[in-house]
């Protein structure tokens, strides 16, 4: 599944070159009880999408910043472009990046988008990198 959902994208693409996190802005509520759809990066564990956000901070762009947090990781798929579907469950840090707040949260995937189709899982824990949404002054 993860293989399915990692996927880049034209439009994820422009969304991380844009921004390098998904926005909450940008993704749809479908109805209060029901999961989110996003495109963005999510990471299998909470470390890794901590580096990710800290190479951010530092300087580095997007991509480089996931290939070298999935070489670290000795795995080309710990951190991510996906389109999910999934529930928020803990805001776990939050931090700035390029003067923007940038999130980490864990979410619960129920579903992953692989370009052809919907594919449904049960209990995938990732941890998503997004900004929180909201209104700017």
């Amino acid at each position: 599944m993860r293989s399915i959902m990692r996927q880049s994208w034209a439009a994820a693409a422009a969304l991380l070159f844009a921004c390098g996190v998904a926005r909450g802005n940008d993704l749809i509520d479908l109805t209060p009880d029901a999961p989110v759809i996003g495109v963005g990066i999510i990471c299998n564990t909470p470390e890794q999408a901590e580096h990710y956000v800290g190479l951010l901070a530092g300087g580095q762009q997007p991509w480089p910043a996931m290939n070298a947090v999935n070489v670290q990781a000795h795995n080309p798929r710990a951190c991510g472009v996906a389109t999910v579907a999934f529930i928020p469950d803990a805001t776990l840090a939050t931090k700035t990046v390029r003067g923007k707040l940038v999130q980490i949260v864990r979410i619960n995937v129920v579903a992953g988008y692989s370009g052809g189709g919907w594919q449904r899982t049960a209990g995938m824990v990732q941890y998503a990198v997004m900004e929180p949404p909201g209104q700017e002054i």
